[in-house]
């Protein structure tokens, strides 16, 4: 599902690999680059805020720190949001939209089915880019998290941030939980048979099989 760009068909297929599903192509450059400016932006302010401290400059300190969060805020509503249709066949199977334009300092989704009932929510702190990306996943109704997807290991996480668009191998897989318990896996480096881009669940999980399908489409999606 990863690699497809932005606008053409991507196909969810099964383990046979028949298209079981298909959904328009949501990923965009403009998300990578202004996440990457932002960071930048925060960085450089950071360093300003220390410099400014250790100098014995409080005013201007608390200054730059406000323009830099100003500005990384700036940035990051460029970022468009994120709607998605899931289609089996020719009717919708399952809805992705992101509940508000900005995505700072956190961007919510709410899952549905093709007839408009809450499954899920997925949420993803921005400062989770940090580090190791990782997704909660929230009750449709009381919004309370049930569980999350996090990438394996923060070594895995830095690997993939400056060497993963140029090779499979050195992406991060994510591992998904629910309700305490591991529901399954998203496999993004490929394995001893060569296949990548896989959501491998768990047969014993309780997790929505449409949650789990909406958060994989995010995950491997969302990057072009």
């Amino acid at each position: 599902m990863s690699g497809v760009p932005a606008g053409e068909t991507a196909y969810i297929r099964g383990d046979n690999g028949n298209a079981l599903m298909s959904y328009r192509s949501f990923a965009s450059i403009v998300g990578v680059i202004a996440a990457l400016m932002s960071s930048v932006v925060l960085v450089a302010g950071a360093a300003g805020v220390v410099f400014l401290l250790i100098e014995g400059r409080p005013l201007p300190a608390i200054a730059a720190f406000m323009l830099s969060a100003a500005f990384s805020a700036m940035i990051i509503i460029l970022i468009p949001a994120t709607h998605v249709t899931i289609f089996e066949g020719a009717a919708p199977a399952i809805t992705i939209a992101q509940q508000s334009s900005v995505n700072f300092p956190s961007v919510t989704y709410a899952v549905g089915t093709g007839e408009g009932k809450p499954v899920a929510r997925i949420a993803k702190s921005f400062f989770s880019r940090f580090g190791r990306n990782r997704w909660e996943i929230l009750d449709a109704n009381d919004f309370l998290a049930r569980g999350e997807a996090i990438e394996e290991s923060l070594g895995r996480a830095l690997v993939r941030k400056f060497f993963g668009k140029f090779a499979p191998a050195y992406q991060s897989n994510v591992r998904i939980t629910w309700n305490g318990e591991e529901a399954g896996w998203i496999i993004r480096r490929p394995g001893a048979d060569g296949h990548a881009d896989l959501l491998d669940l768990s047969p014993a999980t309780t997790l929505d099989r449409r949650a789990a399908v909406a958060l994989a489409v995010l995950v491997l999606g969302s990057e072009p």
